[in-house]
């Protein structure tokens, strides 16, 4: 693989950790700022997505 593919990899893996840590963030404010079972729900979801972003990370640095 050649140096460019290898820079835009890392560079989409660091994009997908930003989003992935900011999801983390967000759903942390929420459980923190907000009750219910709107607020778990919505958080939960956060967490899911912020976890399959994870998974995505994973495949791309076997790449």
């Amino acid at each position: 693989m050649d140096a460019h593919v290898k820079n835009k990899i890392h560079t989409i893996i660091a994009e997908l950790n930003a989003l992935a840590r900011e999801l983390d963030d967000i759903s942390q404010g929420i459980n923190r700022e907000f009750k219910g079972i709107g607020a778990v729900k919505c958080a939960s979801s956060l967490q899911s997505t912020a976890g399959k972003y994870r998974s995505v990370i994973n495949e791309l640095r076997k790449i």
